[in-house]
């Protein structure tokens, strides 16, 4: 049944969104219905939409990969530009309108040529507008399977014990394995990581989409050459996906999950601490109080003098750390909001209150989230894939 609710979404949102493309283009942008590749443009979008649901559902309900692999894919393209066309038709049409109504005005009036490009302008800017949402879904789509950035983040703390200067941390989160990122994706992260050299392996969550892939993919990270290992924390999917099961691949595993839990390890003679904070799994609604009591049960029984680190997948796990005096924290879930300008999530300006990406700073405590590895939808526009390597900076 793990198929049939995504599936039935995507039947409902590409109806709507395909009957409002077409409506949005007779009523607002006639003259555009009378060509013929607009017309069965318009009509053939959402078709090819529902044409790759069903190769999906027929792909997962009798395990052939590659067909369950291009429908969902796909389905989610079919999405992404009838989304596009939907914001970007109606403002064509107003250009349209403002376009015939200027054309009225000047009926039986001597023509300008100040006129004649005025009125190219105008046909010409309402055309370029779903064509530019064409070329920026492309583009998005695109880049949500493009390489993921692996490289060096510098993060200075001036409590940081002398024994942990230099120390590297690769951050990985959210990877989502199955559907758009594949173990081969994974292996590569791990040998440009390798590269930089980390000294400590921490997940924050959602690791994979297909748990027949979890426990390799652990195998693969905890194969990589570190001196302090690797550790893992929770993250919502991993409940979606069946957190029973997942409990049992990690306990099979070399890779510690620490469920509101943590532990200390020796680091050149001083201690550090990782804690690991549960989900809250529910979405939608204030998750504060619950992330705060596992956030204090994953830190409890830290030493006195160490110097803390706290994996959560959700970034508001940041707020209970900067309560409890936690150094450093790790976060994924938003995925940047998977769009992004000047290394900063777009939406950023909307939501001011929100952590989505990035580097967050309060009082003693500093913040990483990570825009992750993969995604459950192949969109990203100014916002790549990432697998930070934090680097422990003293600040003197």
């Amino acid at each position: 049944m793990k198929a049939i609710y995504p599936a039935l979404f995507s039947v409902v949102a590409i109806a709507l969104f395909g009957l409002i493309e077409i409506l949005l283009i007779r009523t607002l942008n006639k003259a555009w219905w009378k060509y013929r590749p607009v017309k069965w443009g318009a009509i053939l979008i959402p078709v090819f939409g529902m044409i790759s649901i069903i190769s999906w559902l027929i792909g997962f309900y009798n395990q052939i990969s590659w067909l369950y692999g291009f429908g969902a894919v796909a389905t989610a393209i079919t999405l992404i530009l009838l989304i596009g066309l939907m914001f970007t038709l109606p403002f064509s049409g107003i250009l349209n309108i403002i376009n015939r109504w200027i054309e009225k005005r000047r009926k039986g009036q001597p023509k300008t040529e100040i006129d004649h490009k005025r009125r190219i302008l105008l046909k010409g800017a309402a055309a370029a507008l779903p064509v530019i949402s064409l070329a920026t879904s492309a583009s998005g789509i695109s880049h949500a399977f493009g390489e993921t950035n692996v490289e060096i983040k510098r993060m200075s703390f001036p409590d940081l014990p002398p024994q942990l200067d230099g120390l590297k941390i690769l951050h990985l989160s959210d990877s989502h394995l199955g559907l758009y990122r594949k173990l081969p994706d994974l292996e590569e992260i791990l040998v440009k990581a390798e590269n930089l050299r980390p000294d400590l392996v921490l997940i924050t969550g959602d690791v994979a989409d297909d748990l027949d892939l979890l426990g390799e993919t652990l195998r693969l990270i905890s194969s990589l050459k570190t001196t302090y290992g690797a550790y893992a924390c929770l993250g919502n999917h991993e409940y979606y996906r069946g957190i029973n099961r997942v409990l049992s691949i990690y306990d099979k595993s070399e890779v510690p999950l620490l469920r509101g839990s943590g532990t200390a390890i020796d680091v050149n003679g001083t201690s550090l601490y990782i804690g690991g904070a549960d989900d809250p799994v529910v979405m939608g609604r204030d998750v504060s109080q619950i992330i705060f009591k596992t956030v204090k049960n994953a830190i409890d029984n830290a030493p006195f003098n160490s110097f803390k680190i706290l994996m959560t997948h959700r970034p508001e796990g940041f707020n209970a750390a900067v309560n409890q005096g936690i150094g450093l924290t790790l976060a994924g879930h938003t995925h940047g909001g998977q769009v992004g300008i000047g290394g900063r999530s777009f939406f950023e300006a909307f939501m001011p209150e929100r952590y989505l990406w990035g580097k967050y700073k309060n009082g003693g405590s500093q913040m990483y989230l990570s825009s992750g590895v993969g995604h459950w939808f192949p969109f990203r526009l100014g916002c790549p894939p990432e697998a930070p390597v934090i680097k422990l900076i003293r600040q003197s």
